[in-house]
């Protein structure tokens, strides 16, 4: 019995583009406020939870912003692979990560952080970093998990190793 097998190819598909312009005109993105600032723009009024990854190049300036998923007014789910296609595809240095909170605080849960550890292992064999994850709520209050969540993150991430070595 024979199995037909498909050639393919995969491509980015450019379906439009932004102006960034960083702090003083720089192009690079340098704080978690330069961040959050052109990631909110990508929100707008929204009443569900959405996941946005921002492709940077080495000189930490934006590539491409990509909706990887919408979710419901309180959760939102994607897989690390689906979070770093697209900055492979791009050849990138690194990304962020971007999602809403609709209703609530910009404070990151359990969740949040679980997604955090695991997309910050990926990014490590990948060899493209995680930068930042940060969650904007619709106050457009702003949060950092790498800045504000560290030890929690360390302890997840320690968690998730040590279940893989028994």
């Amino acid at each position: 019995m024979k199995k037909r097998v498909m050639c393919v190819h995969t491509e980015l598909v450019r379906e439009g583009s932004v102006l960034y312009e960083g702090k003083d005109g720089n192009t690079g993105i340098t704080t978690t406020e330069e961040a959050a600032g052109f990631a909110a723009s990508f929100f707008g009024k929204q009443d569900k939870e959405l996941l946005y990854v921002c492709a940077v190049n080495g000189e930490l300036e934006p590539v491409l912003m990509e909706l990887v998923a919408k979710g419901s007014k309180n959760v939102c789910y994607a897989e690390p692979a689906d979070i770093f296609k697209s900055a492979i595809l791009a050849n990138a240095y690194g990304i962020f990560c971007f999602h809403n909170h609709p209703g609530g605080r910009a404070k990151a849960s359990k969740e949040d952080i679980d997604l955090t550890a695991r997309l910050e292992a990926c990014g490590v064999m990948l060899g493209i970093p995680l930068l930042d994850h940060i969650i904007i709520s619709s106050q457009g209050e702003v949060y950092s998990i790498k800045e504000q969540d560290e030890e929690k993150l360390n302890e997840t991430m320690s968690r998730m190793f040590d279940k893989k070595k028994q």
